[in-house]
């Protein structure tokens, strides 16, 4: 599994598919993004005030990232649904047509 999230734009990819504007906010601010590649991964830090890069640190899990694949889960299940229910729509006849 690939992985990107960049907090400070409520970004998350998974594999490819990505969706931005999520609720990031509980990330630690000093966290400008997260990069995973399958079974380990980098995070990399910045300094929340100036923003400058400070240091990449490895990662061997993504739990503590749980929240933001939650959120990019929760933004998927949404799409799903709204393309079945646009898929499900029954437009129903004018009176015209039912006559």
């Amino acid at each position: 599994m690939r992985v990107t999230i960049i907090p400070t734009d409520g970004f998350v990819s998974i594999d490819g598919v990505g969706y931005s504007g999520l609720d990031l906010s509980v990330t630690d601010p000093s966290i400008h993004a997260v990069q995973w590649y399958g079974e380990s991964g980098e995070v990399e830090i910045k300094n929340p005030v100036t923003g400058k890069m400070i240091e990449n640190r490895e990662i061997t899990s993504l739990n503590e990232f749980q929240n933001a694949m939650s959120a990019w889960q929760a933004a998927k299940d949404a799409e799903i649904a709204a393309q079945t229910a646009a898929q499900t729509a029954v437009v129903e006849p004018s009176p015209e047509q039912e006559g």
